[in-house]
């Protein structure tokens, strides 16, 4: 028969690997993409605007994310049901660069291809365009320009990059494609400002290496508290509840002997 301090421990030690097992569960299943779109409110088209204020605060946010080809970006990732939304902000070496998203097809400028991108001089200035990629070295602006972006170009040259795309634009002549909830599809990002489009700075698109991240569109909302932080609060209340109980056997114990 186990004492009562033994029971408790016992209990404690079960507790903490259920916990321990629940969270490693959870950071496996995190880890199988890059990026998790949570089920979060609209976003109106006047507020993409490459300025980001309080509406991306339900988004979720992956910071110090490398992006090709050289810079850390930190990326927010929501949808509403009806639109995807991303944003993304960095620094570049130059005040006119263009950015480009690559969607579902992880091989990089592959034809027939759903993309967007922001600032191509040749494409729009200053703005977004709804692409298809057409091979290495080919892209072409849809002739349904479905969803709405901005690009901005801040102060020490940090950039803001917005995106509102359809889910489901119906457009199969733009090779747009159709998202849906509770799947992982690829995503690339890629950023130029030395030609091609591009001025100002030495990066080009085309050097290093390409690397696909992946977006999750999660039919949930963001979680008040992550995983990590569940875990902690979990650990600490175990702890207390460990100290708690022996300290009543502590004073039954010295209350029977007095």
């Amino acid at each position: 028969m186990f004492s009562n301090i033994s029971k408790t421990k016992w209990f404690s030690l079960l507790l903490l690997i259920v916990l321990t097992a629940a969270y490693v569960a959870v950071e496996k299943v995190y880890a199988q993409f890059d990026f998790n779109a949570f089920l979060s409110n609209s976003i109106s088209d006047e507020e993409i605007d490459g300025i980001m204020g309080s509406e991306w605060n339900d988004a979720g946010n992956h910071a110090d994310m490398p992006i090709e080809p050289s810079a850390t970006a930190q990326i927010w990732t929501k949808h509403d049901g009806t639109y995807l939304y991303i944003a993304m902000q960095f620094t570049v070496d130059s005040t006119n660069p263009w950015v480009t998203f690559q969607f579902v097809n992880p091989n990089h400028m592959s034809s027939g291809t759903d993309g967007a991108i922001f600032g191509h001089d040749t494409l729009g200035p200053n703005e977004y365009r709804d692409i298809s990629f057409e091979g290495l070295g080919s892209i072409s602006a849809d002739s349904n320009q479905d969803g709405v972006g901005a690009i901005f170009v801040g102060p020490s040259n940090i950039i803001t990059v917005e995106m509102k795309k359809p889910l489901s634009s119906g457009d199969s002549t733009g090779d747009d494609i159709e998202w849906t909830v509770g799947t992982i599809y690829p995503l690339i990002i890629r950023w130029d400002s030395n030609g091609g489009g591009s001025s100002g700075g030495t990066s080009n698109h085309r050097s290093g290496p390409l690397s696909s991240r992946t977006v999750f569109i999660n039919s949930n909302e963001i979680p008040e508290f992550s995983a990590l932080t569940l875990f902690i609060v979990m650990i600490t209340l175990t702890i207390f509840i460990i100290i708690l109980k022996k300290c009543r056997v502590h004073q039954q114990t010295y209350t029977t002997t007095n």
